[in-house]
């Protein structure tokens, strides 16, 4: 079987479910942390008469909020983020486990930086209306909170490939999973647009027939190549 082993320390490390449940934990804190210290800041500002003092106090609470949600919604996608993993019936062997890149979502969230700057310096080291920093603020929020989201789904998106069938399973509050039977493959392709060649990643699609009940598209991995020869090995 074109099985795909993991060696290293490094793979070993990045398994561990506890190292996976803090490293997550992490990168959930950092999406949260700037709006919490921010919306403290501005509140502090206005009871205090500190620079930023002009910031209306509502926007201090909801800057606070969205990074309290965040921090919620983080921890929750935290713990049960590490949990997707199809059971195996005796005489299954897993091949392949796959969960969607995180490149994506980091890209979205490096491209808010610019505008959350350039809103900072328009209104904080200039003399020009809130407006003109309010619309790169709401872009940067917009991008930012793409990224967040592509991010903390992607926890929960898991593509396993067995001896005996291919897996897409997603668990947030409910679980659904979509199974295709080896047996029943008739097709696989693999996908990539121009930004997903030259960043390494693509997706592979797998289908038994028509419709969509019929494919699983096993989306946005890295190194998408050697997971479609796994699959291409089990075909008769």
């Amino acid at each position: 079987m074109a099985a795909i082993p993991q060696h290293g320390i490094g793979d070993r490390l990045y398994h561990n479910v506890i190292l996976s449940f803090v490293r997550r934990l992490l990168v959930s804190a950092i999406f949260a942390l700037p709006f919490v210290l921010a919306g403290g800041y501005f509140l502090a500002a206005s009871y205090y008469g500190l620079e930023g003092s002009q910031v209306p106090q509502w926007t201090s609470f909801v800057v606070i909020a969205v990074g309290l949600a965040l921090m919620v919604i983080g921890l929750y996608m935290s713990f049960t983020g590490i949990v997707p993993s199809p059971g195996l019936v005796p005489g299954e062997k897993q091949l392949v486990m796959r969960h969607p890149t995180m490149k994506p979502a980091y890209a979205r969230i490096v491209m808010s930086i610019p505008f959350f700057a350039g809103a900072l310096y328009l209104g904080f080291f200039t003399t020009s209306p809130y407006v003109y920093a309010t619309i790169p603020f709401v872009v940067g929020m917009y991008l930012f909170f793409k990224g967040a989201m592509r991010y903390l789904r992607n926890l929960h998106i898991t593509y396993t490939v067995t001896n005996r069938r291919v897996v897409h399973m997603y668990r947030f509050l409910w679980l659904t999973t979509k199974e295709i039977p080896v047996s029943r493959i008739i097709s696989i392709a693999e996908a990539r647009n121009f930004f997903e060649i030259i960043t390494g990643r693509g997706s592979v699609v797998v289908s038994s027939g028509i419709g969509a009940g019929q494919i699983i598209k096993i989306e946005e991995i890295n190194d998408p190549a050697p997971v479609a020869e796994a699959l291409r090995a089990l075909l008769p």
